[in-house]
């Protein structure tokens, strides 16, 4: 494990931090309510040149640190990224399990608005439909039906049609 600070104004070459995580995978430490960066000893970080992430050369020893580390402090929330950083969604989260249901209750929020969204659409389009020849009040319900539609067919977080 190694720790990297994000914004190191030391580093060589300057362009990121991008070019040594090839490879390896990247833990982010954060307060599982706030979002806002932690220490590894659980304490707020003071400033954006103090924000680092740790690097662990395979995925079983990041993951082993994050669920070994949660336990210990409780507020804390390990997400791990492959190389890629944060560009693509996290490998896996880890939190104390005092707070695992916040994790499942985001996912189902998300699952729930796609996944109900495809029943929209044939309302809006009989409202839109009710005999009127007035082009201005019809045009609305027909473009948010379309809409939402498209909305409804996009995947989950995890990948899956919702």
């Amino acid at each position: 494990m190694r720790q990297v600070l994000l914004y190191d104004p030391t580093r060589v070459p300057r362009s990121g931090w991008h070019w040594f995580v090839r490879g390896k995978y990247a833990v982010f430490l954060s307060d599982v309510e706030s979002s806002a960066p932690l220490t590894a000893d659980g304490l707020p970080v003071n400033s954006a040149a103090e924000y680092f992430c740790l690097l662990f050369d395979s995925l079983a020893d990041a993951e082993t640190y994050s669920r070994e580390h949660v336990k210990k402090i409780r507020r804390l929330k390990c997400e791990v990224f492959d190389s890629a950083g944060r560009t693509n969604p996290p490998v896996s989260v880890f939190v104390n399990d005092e707070f695992a249901h916040t994790l499942d209750s985001e996912a189902k929020g998300s699952a729930w608005f796609a996944g109900d969204l495809w029943r929209s659409p044939f309302p809006c389009r009989c409202s839109g439909m009710r005999g009127r020849n007035d082009a201005g009040v019809v045009w609305w319900p027909v473009l948010a039906s379309i809409n939402l539609v498209f909305a409804g067919l996009r995947p989950d977080s995890s990948g899956d049609m919702a």
